[in-house]
């Protein structure tokens, strides 16, 4: 066997089965083979029409082979062929032997591994001699995050976007890169983690080196028992210019019920909302987002909110808490007697390697225990965990056992108060002051002054809790509705822009409403608050039209709807 060949056994499968996506393993339906479900025609019909309308309007191109690299039965590849007039080869490959056995005659099929075929050459070297010239490429690729490759076998097969964690698809897009001719075409299904921060280098890379013709952020629910978003990108393989626009596009809650309803098409929804930015904006980004939510005429409100500024990391530090979840569920090792969190993989399996000796353990009834409780008991103490933070307060009936071997529970400087608190996972921001000196958890953010500074902190609780803050938040990161996990990292909190304060008048006046609500919120109370900060931000009525137009559009959703604005005059 050749080196990074794989036999088609059921775990290559279940990870590159294309037109599916691995659920864990377990068949939810009987229509599902190994973990996984297929692609709903609707959105194929909806991939294959943005592309070939895309690739019918340029003359720079003509399309002979189109390829899907992650083929299954062929459903992108026959959704592009019932919209296309034109004479073309369609190709495809997969790893999975039953599933190309339904597809359609006349479609060249080869069943082979995409990624790490049998060969010693590099991946795309060895795809190049044996298909022919490829003009377009539609696929929806495995979106796993789990390595069924050695970063050593990767980088051996001429993969380069393998730094630090990465998912299934971003291989598919890189081999996509490499095989297309100049001036052909992409279009991929894959998950909405491509916004994520750990994709920075994927989405410099695309910047750089095509031309993005289309992001649209569809959301979640478009594939059955999948709680992952879902987007459509289609590029252009040809360097970009200054002068090039990317159509955006995001699929709203309210309109995706109807299209999952089957009342629309998505192709209706996306004509009604589209709308173009340059491409050239997307790399002066922090990180290089794909802030796709900030329309052109919203791009002075932005730059308005920018100005003048914090650098956060003059003056703040950055903690979290306890290293534990809010169950406070641990397995103690056999070994050496270190508790510590574990997974319901962990559990399932009944092992795990400890953190701390690096032996097998065992997780099981006997070796489990919870050490957070709710309610005051003896021997622990209290500790705020995520849900126990709002906007500008905190309070908590959570208890930990204390001095628990193996666990981090952080210095105890690390909670003298006040402290600035921010919740981590959660759709919105959530900060908040702890005036009482109490634990955290990790997935509370705590920010403390580097060194001694006269500006309370009610200060800048009331900008980071604003409906300003949370505009700019919504149009550059886009976590504008429910999805699963969603979260705030360090890099994005840090960023968020937050006006330097001048202990004028204005700033006190802040302060002190913001010091009243932080210890009873009072919605009428914010509101005024949120008057004065944009005041700070110098926004004028027209601004504060697009804010609370933003606000009030906001999902009818109890962790959102505090941030509306209906009775703001």
């Amino acid at each position: 066997m050749w080196k990074g060949q794989r036999s088609f056994n059921e775990k290559t499968q279940r990870q590159y089965l294309p037109h599916k996506i691995r659920i864990g393993g377990v068949d939810r339906l009987a229509e599902k083979k190994y973990g996984v479900v297929y692609t709903p025609d609707s959105l194929a019909d909806f991939v294959a029409e943005l592309l070939n309308k895309i690739i019918r309007q340029d003359r720079l191109i003509q399309v002979e082979n189109i390829l899907d690299p992650a083929c299954g039965e062929g459903a992108l590849l026959s959704a592009y062929k019932k919209k296309s007039s034109s004479k073309i080869n369609y190709i495809g490959i997969d790893v999975d032997l039953e599933a190309t056995e339904n597809i359609p005659k006349d479609f060249k099929v080869y069943k082979s591994d995409t990624i790490l075929p049998k060969t010693k050459k590099k991946t795309h070297e060895y795809w190049k001699n044996k298909l022919p010239k490829i003009q377009a490429i539609i696929a929806n690729p495995p979106w796993s995050s789990e390595k069924i490759y050695t970063r050593d076998e990767l980088h051996q097969a001429g993969f380069s976007l393998t730094d630090g964690q990465y998912d299934s698809y971003v291989l598919f897009i890189e081999l996509a890169y490499k095989l297309l001719q100049n001036n052909g075409y992409f279009a991929f299904i894959i998950p909405d983690s491509i916004f994520d921060a750990q994709n920075e280098s994927l989405r410099r890379f695309l910047i750089s080196n095509m031309q993005i013709k289309v992001i649209a952020r569809l959301g979640e629910k478009l594939f059955e028992n999948i709680f992952r978003a879902t987007t459509v990108i289609i590029c252009q393989k040809r360097k970009p210019t200054s002068n090039d626009y990317t159509i955006c596009f995001r699929l709203s809650t309210n309109d995706r019920k109807t299209y999952l309803a089957g009342e629309q098409k998505l192709y209706y929804y996306y004509e009604q909302c589209k709308h173009e930015v340059l491409q050239s904006r997307f790399l002066a980004n922090i990180n290089c987002n794909f802030d796709i939510d900030a329309r052109v005429e919203e791009e002075s409100l932005i730059s308005k909110i920018q100005t003048d500024c914090i650098l956060w990391d003059d003056i703040f530090s950055f903690g979290r808490g306890v290293e534990i979840s809010k169950t406070g569920e641990v397995t103690v090792c056999e070994h050496c007697g270190d508790a510590q969190g574990y997974t319901s993989a962990q559990f399932n399996s009944k092992r795990k390697i400890c953190t701390s000796c690096q032996s097998e353990t065992r997780v099981d009834i006997d070796t489990t225990r919870i050490i957070i409780n709710i309610g005051r008991k003896k021997g622990f103490s209290k500790i705020i965990v995520g849900e126990d933070l709002h906007r500008y307060t905190c309070g908590t009936n959570h208890y930990i056992e204390k001095a628990v071997q193996g666990i981090n529970y952080k210095a105890d400087s690390l909670y003298s108060s006040p402290k600035l608190l921010v919740r981590k996972t959660g759709l919105g921001i959530y900060a908040a002051i702890d005036y009482s000196h109490e634990k955290t958890i990790q997935t509370v953010y705590i920010l403390k002054y580097k060194k001694d500074n006269s500006v309370p902190l009610e200060y800048y609780l009331a900008l980071l809790n604003s409906r300003v803050v949370y505009y700019y938040y919504l149009k550059t990161y886009g976590e504008n509705e429910w999805k699963s996990h969603p979260y705030i990292t360090k890099n994005i909190l840090f960023s968020l822009p937050i006006k330097k304060y001048e202990n004028s008048a204005l700033d006190l006046k802040i302060i002190q409403l913001a010091t009243q609500i932080s210890h009873k919120y009072d919605y009428s109370t914010d509101l005024q608050l949120e008057r004065l900060i944009m005041q700070k931000y110098n926004l004028d009525d027209e601004d504060i039209n697009i804010i609370r137009n933003e606000m009030n559009n906001l999902p009818n959703l109890s962790s959102v709807n505090s941030m509306k604005m209906e009775d703001y005059v």
